[in-house]
């Protein structure tokens, strides 16, 4: 039977009223928690290498997984932390900052490099700013930069490339590690040792205080330091080898890296078994043995640290010896515990190191949990000599002012606290940017469901729900005719082959197509489940996941015969049409060379659809992909840089191939017709949506237009708004229920704040000295349908007015410019100037094909994906007759 405090110590969620409701329970689990109505203490400085602190208050490394795709801060990692220098705190310990690329264990963490190295030194001056313009030009907070290497957990690009330092029986099987896998060599790590080095020197120059080598959570570093079974080996085996990189990549840094301290996040405890942990107890591993720790930071004195932060356990194996929570991340039980033990744990352990190093500041960790009596039980650990400054990680996540509030109020607001539900965690698991979900969910509660929604588990309860329906609607929904049901079934018995074999027959840009395609008025909006249960399948969220599967495991690359057809093909344009023709071409055995004009390929979605909707890198990756095998056999030639024109004209390419695909872009821009002048301050939402992708000139007006109603348009407002401006408006001559743009992206736009100036028709732009003051506009009404099957608009007479704005996006339309045209020669256009084809894509020339935009105007990426494999099927049957 169990007896009254092995119950008391079953894992419990925080139901504290009051602090005598904590304090009970302490007693009652037999845990000496120290608690301080005065916790002036917290308020008092810090010295740090001959600076101090503001007050005693830290904020914890904590990823935000938010970097641009360069590993420069992005808008999420500069909201951060100025939200943390407003709140007060008198440390702000950055987070992990990879030193390479393959470092990093996210694509999203930050990575500093020279090139970037100015956005640190803004996300500094913002962060320093921010503190000054709260509490004054006296308050300076110390700022750390931690520089890590994720060593086991290395996931640079989405899937999972360990570097390890030795093999752990313990480790190995949950990372699917054999026993041969290759371990990082000592020269790599001596190479390692200057790299940090270098990231050092960007710090400093980024104007950081201090350099944190990372040597916590089993990354890199910390896995060194548990590396006794590493062998013939610098650095493993004896203590002074598992020590090695620290010790002497901090005296390096010490040595070449002038203003700035060196200090390091420190594991003291790894709660995993010998000989595979450090710090812990030989015989019982649930035990700790500090005896090598204490060691350690004794060296780290003689190198000068000035200040070190500790920590223990692994949040990736046995979490319970490390984060206290109330509610486990999905797939995790609850650790058989009362949180209280945790915390006790933690507040222990950290004790012990500062009562054995009185002289360096220790920060310690393990508060969140305690909610709004953190403040009281970090007060009395100060007054016990238990710790030094006192951090917050997830607290500080969500409660950035908690500082703030302590220092006017005295308290801490119950309602603002971090409430343990590992959230924040759970967004990371799951690919997303990370934050608080409750506390600040006006950005993360959307990216926690976005992130959920695209979890393995989610997606196989999804994949569940299929029907399995005969002649199924959604594939009769789909351009491409993909077998929904097929790919789903595969998907959900776990074989991503067949489920990426039958999506790739009809579409071979499937990852693409499921972010960007409107598909809840395609295949998900025909889906039966929204009659049965209001919920389609989630139909692409599993295209997506299968396409990325497959793409890591590379399976995406083009099969081709052995033998050549003998035929030679040109493709003309390398966007979504282009790509899927060539694919399908070389799949048929021919010979294929593609045209593109830009200097990459990709097509609109690569280089013009924002970053909002899909990265370019995944454009660039699944289109690079198909060709591996092509170009390895030669069947494959790639020209960029290639307009038509001229002299690069149709009729001198078709000269010298069997066929030509054509299957490039609208380039140019329709502007408004009515227009007398463009002025300064007008330009096309193509040239704008370009630039802003590819950061060539991010200026934007404070008070913009974006003429039409279209779903470029609608990327053109967003993007205008993100950008800075102060205002945005979507003109627009019909009504709502008229407009093209699809209702998902129209609804997110009125979400961001985006302005609709419906039913009014733009007639002219006003000017003063060659320069945008305003736009003339018209009220309308609608009339009779049109040939669109839409409404006609009317100008109401006698309401024109002046509507004054700064900058104005043409959002109105595309069709084929005048040279292209030229280059054409006497190929037959349509009434609307698109390019005429027939059934089988064929155009007025023989054996010239076209498919994509410039044969309607552009409608979905999957058409014309689907447009151009089935132009090369029916190039094929033509070539083989």
């Amino acid at each position: 039977m169990p007896n009254n405090v092995d119950l008391a110590r079953k894992h419990a969620r925080f139901k504290f009223k009051d602090k005598d409701a904590l304090l009970k329970k302490a007693e009652e689990l037999g845990i000496d928690l120290p608690f301080s109505d005065d916790i002036q203490i917290l308020f008092e400085p810090v010295k740090i290498n001959g600076k101090r602190t503001p007050n005693r208050l830290a904020v914890h490394p904590m990823e935000g997984f938010d970097s641009e795709p360069d590993g420069s801060p992005g808008e999420l990692s500069f909201r951060r932390y100025r939200r943390f220098a407003s709140g007060g705190s008198g440390l702000i310990w950055f987070e992990a900052t990879a030193v390479l690329p393959e470092a990093r264990s996210n694509p999203r963490q930050l990575y500093i490099h020279q090139n970037n190295v100015d956005q640190y030194k803004k996300l500094v001056e913002e962060t320093r700013t921010a503190a000054q313009q709260n509490f004054g030009r006296d308050h300076n907070p110390i700022l750390i930069l931690q520089l890590t290497h994720s060593g086991r957990y290395s996931k640079p690009f989405g899937k999972p490339k360990p570097i390890i330092a030795h093999h752990s029986k313990i480790l190995d099987p949950l990372h699917q590690l054999p026993p041969d896998y290759p371990l990082i060599s000592d020269a790599e790590l001596d190479d390692l040792q200057e790299i940090y080095v270098q990231a050092a020197q960007l710090a400093a120059e980024a104007g950081f205080d201090g350099v944190d080598i990372k040597a916590c959570h089993r990354y890199l570093v910390s896995e060194l330091l548990a590396s006794f079974t590493r062998e013939n080996s610098r650095y493993g085996g004896s203590f002074e080898n598992r020590t090695r990189f620290l010790l002497e990549t901090a005296r390096k840094i010490k040595e070449n890296v002038k203003g700035i301290f060196v200090t390091s996040r420190l594991n003291v405890y790894d709660a995993i078994e010998y000989p595979y942990g450090f710090g812990v107890d030989k015989e019982d591993y649930s035990q700790p043995d500090l005896t090598e720790p204490k060691a350690l930071i004794r060296e780290l004195i003689k190198i000068d640290y000035p200040i070190i932060n500790l920590t223990i356990g692994n949040p990736y194996y046995k979490p319970h010896f490390g984060r206290p929570f109330d509610f486990p991340v999905v797939g995790a039980n609850p650790p058989d515990e009362h949180p209280l033990v945790g915390v006790a744990r933690l507040l222990n352990i950290i004790g012990e190191m500062q009562q054995e190093f009185p002289e360096l500041p220790i920060v310690g960790t393990g508060y969140s949990w305690l909610r709004h009596f953190f403040p009281q039980v970090a007060a009395a650990i100060v007054k016990q000599g238990k710790a030094t400054l006192i951090g917050q990680g997830r607290g500080a996540f969500a409660y950035p002012d908690s500082v703030k509030d302590l220092l006017e109020k005295g308290a801490m607001n119950p309602h603002k606290v971090c409430v343990a539900c590992s959230g924040c965690t759970q967004i990371m698991r799951d690919g997303g940017k990370t934050g608080c979900v409750i506390r600040d969910k006006e950005i993360y509660a959307e990216e926690y469901k976005k992130a959920r929604r695209r979890a393995a588990d989610t997606l196989k309860r999804e994949a569940e729900r299929c029907r399995d329906c005969d002649s199924p609607m959604c594939q009769l929904a789909c351009p491409a005719g993909l077998d929904v049901p097929g790919f789903i079934k595969a998907y959900a018995e776990g074989d991503i082959e067949k489920a990426y074999s039958i999506l790739s027959e009809k579409n071979v840009f499937p990852e693409m197509c499921a972010l960007i395609c409107p598909t809840e008025v395609q295949c998900q909006g025909a889906c039966l489940e929204n009659i049965m249960n209001d919920a389609p399948v989630m139909i692409a969220e599993i295209q997506r996941a299968i396409a990325r599967q497959a793409r890591e495991m590379g399976l995406t690359t083009i099969r081709i015969p052995e033998k050549s057809s003998g035929k030679k093909v040109a493709v003309i344009g390398a966007g979504p049409a282009g790509i899927a023709c060539v694919a399908k071409l070389l799949q048929l055995g021919h010979h294929v060379e593609i045209f593109e004009k830009a200097p990459v390929i990709g097509g609109i979605p690569g280089t013009i659809i924002p970053f909002q909707r899909i990265d370019a890198q995944i454009v660039f990756e699944e289109a690079n992909n198909l060709f591996i095998e092509a170009n390895n056999k030669k069947r494959f030639v790639l020209h960029t840089d290639f307009p038509l024109n001229e002299n690069n004209n149709l009729e001198s390419i078709r000269s010298r191939f069997d066929a030509v695909f054509l299957g490039f872009g609208l380039s140019a821009a329709m502007n408004l017709p009515s227009a007398t002048s463009r002025p300064e301050g007008v330009e096309d939402a193509l040239s704008f949506l370009k630039r802003m992708k590819t950061k060539s000139d991010l200026s934007v007006g404070k008070k913009v237009a974006v003429l039409g109603g279209g779903n470029t348009a609608i990327d053109a407002a967003v993007v205008a708004k993100q950008a800075g401006a102060q205002d945005v408006y979507i003109v627009y001559r019909r009504s709502f229920k008229e407009m093209p743009a699809w209702k998902k992206e129209r609804d997110s736009a009125l979400e961001q704040g985006i302005h609709f100036l419906i039913l009014s028709q733009p007639l002219d732009y006003i000017a003063e000295n060659g320069r945008l003051k305003g736009v003339k506009i018209a009220r309308t009404a609608l009339g009779e349908p049109d040939a669109s099957g839409r409404r006609r608009p009317l100008i109401v007479p006698h309401s024109e007015y002046i509507f004054p704005v700064d900058h104005v996006i043409e959002a109105i339309g595309q069709r084929i410019d005048a040279e292209t045209k030229q280059a054409l020669g006497n190929l037959e256009l349509d009434k609307d100037g698109w390019i005429k084809v027939d059934g089988h894509f064929q155009t007025s020339i023989k054996n010239v094909f076209a498919g994509g935009d410039i044969i309607n105007g552009g409608t979905t990426a999957v058409q014309a994906v689907a447009e151009g494999m089935k132009a090369a099927k029916a190039i094929h049957e033509q070539l083989m007759i």
